[in-house]
């Protein structure tokens, strides 16, 4: 393959590139746990400690908008210890692990590629979610399969005697949402969405930048039954496609991304006591991606898919010292990888990439106690196994033991500490050097053993002045057992003797760092300040004499600061500002001419550093008189206020010095975009 076709095939890898919900009917919840926190006020965001966050989305509508919108993904971007991932960038980076190592599930059902348009904008609908809770630390043993954190987000489960509705149109995306009843037990929620954002991004590209032809839609709907008091049934399904296509004149080259998710589930909650709650839910969810790149008639096409199925049964009692739970999970996974289809490339033909079979499943405990009136302790183990389906296959299993301690220090103020060991089964294999959809999946198998974290934390919270301030502090530490990386380039798969296990090394890691955070609650003037100070490093044998080196995730300094003033009850304007040190990655040091062909030398891996991120995104939000039972609404947002153009990636090209025949390299930074205004119009009824 000539350097062009690289290059070109490179750079459109990289290249690639709402949910201001109503106030919901009144959900009731039959699991009677009793939720305790320092503050009594209802607020947007709750649960600062012990790496907890929650979410409610009907009282979001005051945050800051994303391109018209609230997003539960963009507003967690938001917090400590979640860094800024940057833009046409997907991934969701916590406490410097991978976009891989989290767990994400939308009503139970685990998602695999949370985003949309490279990241700004989630597949969540705001308007389709109840509430959003993100487990940093502290992660109960019914949380597994997973080494970083835990998104867990539930769809509206409430139930109403009228038809309500959400509509927002705008000039980047338009979503709509309706509840429907269906009888007095059931009802029925609705949404969809779709973007039409070529126009806009044509309009408001920068120097340099690329505009592929781009576009998504996706759908949700819920069914809510509840026969009687103590039980509840819901279906929650989500299907979503994106399709991204275009061209890098400069290499005449075209490329595509496409990619989709899936997910169901029905689940059944019942409450036979006053003391005892079951849950169980059966799921099954989808992840396919379709990559291919052409030039002068040569192609290359790299799919992947994966398919899960499984179960998942709870069930949690009372007792008189305290609260017990216990369960059982199981997941069948189909997973075809990522292997080369290759047309016209030099008579080449790679054949068809393997397709495994996996079994995981176990079982866990936990017991929550208040070994006095200041002092709380969560105690748990998770037991998991990993087979591969045929004969002559490893069983991979172990423990997996959680605890934590709450102390409550003082009026409102609170310290907790938390250890656990956390197991993963089902690994991504990053290829692109970003957490774009070219990245794949892979199981345990014969030759690639499972992922394996041990994560230790502590943190203080305090809340003071009528809970009008909130501050917390909190010290994190994770080490990380047989880390997966790739070795060589995407165009290593291009090869007749190609073999997928023979290219992935198996290392460790570590993160470590300190998060900081302090809100404001009360007041016509709210808003956070959120600091992340961190380090990620990986070692592996084969990789710089086996010396650490950053991570790509690996990010300094966090800093994001939220603003939002209601100068009048008609008004809501905000500001967000996010600052983040630039991401590592290899910087080529010399090129090479070989026949035709242009060869690279590079430096220490991850040596490198993309220029500092920053961003300021404007919102103003003007809310008509109400007439009847309509409430209307107009947006104006403004993301990337002051047209920064932070680079996508740096075009490492030859430069000619003027006057001799001394060559070197150049780097330039290619954006996506300069500025992006959006408007929109919401209607609620």
């Amino acid at each position: 393959m000539n350097y062009r076709l690289k290059a070109a095939a490179a750079c459109i890898i990289v290249c690639c590139i709402e949910a201001a919900a109503q106030d919901p009917p009144v959900e009731e919840s039959i699991d009677t746990a009793a939720v305790v926190t320092a503050a009594p006020a209802a607020k947007p965001i709750s649960g600062l400690m012990a790496g907890k966050l929650s979410l409610d989305p009907a009282r979001l509508e005051n945050l800051p908008k994303f391109l018209g919108v609230n997003d539960v993904l963009k507003t967690l971007q938001l917090m400590p210890g979640i860094q800024v991932s940057g833009d046409a960038d997907a991934g969701i980076y916590i406490r410097g692990g991978d976009p891989g190592h989290n767990l994400v599930m939308l009503d139970g059902a685990p998602v695999y590629n949370p985003s949309h348009f490279m990241g700004f904008f989630s597949i969540f609908n705001g308007d389709h979610i109840g509430g959003t809770t993100l487990y940093k630390s502290a992660i109960s043993p019914e949380y597994g399969s997973k080494l970083g954190g835990v998104i867990d987000i539930a769809t509206k489960s409430g139930l109403t005697d009228r038809v309500t509705g959400t509509f927002n149109v705008g000039l980047v995306s338009s979503q709509g949402t309706l509840c429907i009843p269906a009888g007095k037990k059931s009802s029925l929620y609705l949404s969809g969405r779709t973007t039409y954002a070529n126009y806009i991004l044509s309009a408001f590209s920068g120097e340099g930048a690329l505009t592929p032809k781009y576009g998504f839609s996706d759908g949700n709907l819920t069914w809510v039954y509840r026969p009687d008091s103590r039980n509840r049934l819901k279906l929650s399904m989500y299907y979503g496609k994106d399709k991204a296509h275009f061209s890098y004149l400069s290499f005449q080259a075209n490329g595509k991304l496409d990619w989709s998710n899936g997910t169901a589930s029905l689940t059944w909650e019942s409450e036979p006591g006053e003391k005892l709650v079951m849950k169980h839910t059966a799921y099954f969810t989808m992840n396919s991606n379709d990559l291919g790149i052409s030039r002068t008639g040569a192609s290359l096409l790299l799919p992947s898919h994966l398919m899960d199925a499984g179960y998942k049964g709870k069930v949690s009692v009372r007792l008189p010292t305290g609260k017990l739970e216990t369960g059982i999970y199981y997941t069948y996974h189909d997973v075809k990888v990522q292997y080369p289809h290759v047309e016209n490339l030099y008579g080449m033909k790679a054949a068809r990439g393997p397709e495994y079979f996996t079994h995981e499943f176990g079982a866990y405990a936990n017991y929550s106690v208040h070994v006095s009136p200041s002092v709380t302790i969560d105690a748990g183990l998770r037991y998991s196994f990993s087979l591969q389906s045929g004969k002559g296959h490893p069983l991979y299993n172990g423990a997996e033991p959680r605890v934590s301690a709450a102390f409550d220090v003082g009026p409102n103020m609170r310290i907790i500490t938390a250890y656990s060991l956390q197991r993963q089964y089902m690994n991504q294999v990053a290829v692109s050097g970003l957490g774009l959809p070219t990245d794949f999946w892979i199981p345990s198998v014969s030759g690639i053993r499972p992922q394996a974290s041990h994560s230790v934390s502590a943190g203080f919270f305090h809340t003071f002045h009528n809970s009008m301030f909130e501050y917390s502090a909190e010290l994190y530490y994770k080490k990380l057992l047989r880390q997966l990386e790739f070795e060589g380039g995407m165009f290593d798969m291009v090869n007749d003797r190609y073999i997928l296990e023979d290219h992935i090394l198996s290392g460790s890691g570590q993160n470590y760092g300190a998060e900081f955070m302090f809100k404001k609650n009360k007041g016509a003037i709210t808003g956070w300040i959120s600091y992340t100070l961190s380090r990620a490093t990986r070692r592996f044998p084969g990789l710089m004499d086996g010396k650490p080196f950053p991570s790509k995730h690996d990010r300094r300094h966090n800093l994001a600061t939220v603003i939002t003033w209601k100068p009048h009850r008609q008004w809501d304007v905000s500001a967000v500002f996010v600052y983040a040190t630039g991401t590592a990655f290899t910087m080529p040091v010399a090129l090479y001419i070989v026949g035709e062909n242009v060869m690279s030398e590079y430096g220490p891996r991850n040596g490198g550093r993309m220029p500092d991120y920053h961003r300021l995104d404007l919102s103003a939000t003007w809310h008509l008189k109400q007439k009847g039972m309509c409430r209307h609404s107009f947006n104006l947002s403004l993301y990337n206020a002051y047209a920064r153009e932070n680079p996508v990636f740096l075009d490492i090209r030859v430069r000619y010095e003027d006057g001799d025949n001394a060559v070197g390299l150049a780097a330039k930074g290619v954006s996506f975009y300069s500025i992006i205004p959006s408007l929109s119009y919401k209607l609620e009824f």
